[in-house]
């Protein structure tokens, strides 16, 4: 007999956000949350992406967290390279207001996050959602699993206790509970870093720099040996730490804390700030004045199996470069949270299958879109302007849109790029007769109405040409929150194969799109050497219908131009 049904270990921000919407939504299930800590504890990762917004909101704790006197984050300003020019990044800088007027998925317009005391922020999540109904144990080790062949059914306590659920979550971050009985990580060999970081009181937020009084950016700025961050994270108070690789460490032959004082000082950007603070010796009660994490990058084999899940950095870690880490934790939580739902709901067994498979896709897919830019500042010319075309890359697969080089940059690092799809109305597209042809294509339920973010490819398209698909093509079943209801729909997915889809850096950039039956009539007419007019044609006698061949049709068209896998071909001999 279980115990309750959900188990979570771990009361960071996937583990909260899971416990907290599981009884938000379903308030009859027994969620049990296990936190070693006693009380609140000190972790990194302090800067905050918008894509977590949408979240918070939906936990019901937005506000708590907006009025905890948190600075806001405005966006990120860097100095890369030889270059020592300042270049800005603000969250401003991206309004998609049509798709949140028709949808709600996110704020009306993306202002800000925060940058936190995580101590704080993680503590009024965990009380949130204890007063959501969750059963919160503090001081609660688990130790080991109970098994029932392959299924994980439970866990063991220190002290012996045993706790049986229907489903365990691990959220224990990068200690990974559940990697020690289960082989869930890949690790990256090209991204075995260390970061040392410590405290300062009195250093000014340099506006160039940081932002000012109630808002401000984090500052990231190379050195010969990495890079530092600059983040304010109270009045008074900001953290500064350094991320350079083991291997340099190791050859430095000095401590980390040497190393990062040494280079702190030399450092012009960074260290005249300092000049006037003092460093905080005994920060959040831990007793230390300078701190140590190894940062080492992971995707995740799986992230799901028989009985268990894992969800944030149990599941996966990028690199601390665009402040992912919490972001990635609270998609991987609310996701988490609907796939449990949709599947208390009544999912035929072959529906969890899919479920959970593309929850494992979904962790995947979220931070290899990370994982790709981290590895490509790592390892280029670090210009500003290779790195915003890079993201523009990441951008135009999962939207077929032309945005400037910056927004794109932006958009991604900002971590809406999931939110992409969910514009969608997930009902419409599995319907086989969709109603409002003004859903269709993307572009126009999003950047409509003259928006100047968007240069859409407006060459007309020549009925006489001979279009061709020149990528071969995958249809996947995904999974798309419904609309008014926690749960999942499945839509389908076509992906087209520019690159290796085995690897997930590469699949990461093939183009994707959301579609209907009538987008895949076309597509299989647009081959065996037809002309447009023809393909229209066949399409017709296929069964889709006339009014969305003259119209949706087209922008399809466009926005497979637009992500380069159609040749619009040449036109028809006279």
């Amino acid at each position: 007999m279980n115990d309750c049904d959900l188990i979570v270990v771990g009361g960071g921000p996937a583990g909260t956000t899971l416990a907290t919407l599981v009884k938000k939504h379903a308030p009859g299930r027994r969620v049990i949350l296990l936190e070693k800590a006693p009380g609140p504890r000190h972790h990194i990762g302090e800067s905050l992406l918008p894509g977590l917004v949408p979240v918070l909101k939906e936990m019901g704790v937005f506000e708590k967290i907006d009025g905890a006197g948190f600075p806001r984050k405005l966006g990120a300003n860097y100095v890369w390279g030889r270059d020592r020019a300042v270049w800005e990044n603000d969250f401003n800088d991206v309004n998609i207001k049509e798709m949140l007027a028709r949808h709600g998925k996110i704020p009306e317009k993306i202002e800000y996050a925060w940058q936190v005391r995580r101590s704080e922020y993680d503590e009024i999540l965990l009380r949130h959602a204890e007063a959501c109904g969750v059963e919160v144990r503090r001081g609660a080790v688990a130790t080991g699993i109970l098994e029932d062949g392959e299924r994980v059914v439970g866990v063991v306590l220190a002290g012996g206790e045993e706790l049986r659920g229907e489903f365990l979550a691990d959220c224990s971050g990068q200690n990974g509970f559940l990697s020690r009985f289960r082989r869930i990580r890949e690790y990256n060999p090209q991204l075995k870093n260390v970061a040392g970081y410590a405290y300062f009181k009195g250093a000014p937020w340099k506006y160039r720099f940081s932002g000012h009084p109630d808002k401000t950016k984090i500052f990231v700025c190379s050195v010969a040996c990495g890079w530092f961050w600059y983040i304010p994270i109270a009045a008074d108070v900001v953290s500064v730490g350094l991320v350079t690789s083991v291997e340099f460490l190791k050859k430095s032959a000095l401590e980390p804390e040497a190393l990062f004082m040494r280079e702190l000082g030399a450092c012009a950007e960074i260290g005249p700030l300092l000049a006037g603070a003092r460093r905080i010796e005994d920060f959040d009660g831990t007793g230390q004045g300078f701190f140590t994490h190894q940062d080492w990058s992971y995707l995740n084999v799986a992230a799901a199996g028989p009985g268990w899940l894992a969800a944030g950095d149990a599941a996966v870690f990028v690199d601390p470069i665009l402040s992912s880490g919490v972001t990635l934790a609270h998609l991987a939580g609310h996701r988490a949270a609907y796939t449990l739902l949709t599947q208390w709901a009544g999912a035929e067994p072959a529906v969890r299958e899919l479920l959970w498979s593309d929850y494992n896709a979904f962790c995947r897919e979220s931070a290899a879109q990370f994982l790709v830019l981290a590895l490509f500042w790592y390892g280029n010319d670090r210009s500003a302007e290779s790195w915003w075309g890079k993201a523009k890359e990441l951008q135009r697969a999962w939207l077929p849109v032309e945005l400037a080089d910056q927004t794109a940059f932006i958009t991604v690092s900002a971590g809406l790029t999931r939110y992409y799809e969910r514009a969608f109305s997930a009902a419409a597209l599995a319907s086989a007769e969709p109603t409002r042809p003004g859903d269709f294509p993307f572009y126009v339920s999003v950047m409509k109405d003259g928006d100047a973010l968007e240069r859409r490819a407006e060459a007309p398209l020549d009925e006489a040409s001979r279009p061709r698909i020149l990528f071969p093509f995958k249809v996947d079943v995904v999974f798309l929150p419904a609309e008014g209801k926690p749960a999942l729909t499945p839509v389908k997915r076509v992906r087209f194969l520019k690159h290796d889809p085995a690897d997930a850096l590469a699949d990461a950039v093939n183009p994707r799109q959301v579609v209907t039956r009538y987008h895949l009539e076309l597509l299989g007419c647009l081959d065996g050497g037809r002309t447009l007019a023809e393909a229209r044609a066949e399409a017709l006698r296929r069964g889709v219908p006339a009014w969305w061949l003259a119209g949706p049709a087209d922008g399809f068209l466009k926005e497979l131009r637009l992500q380069g896998v159609l040749d619009c071909g040449v036109e028809a001999a006279a």
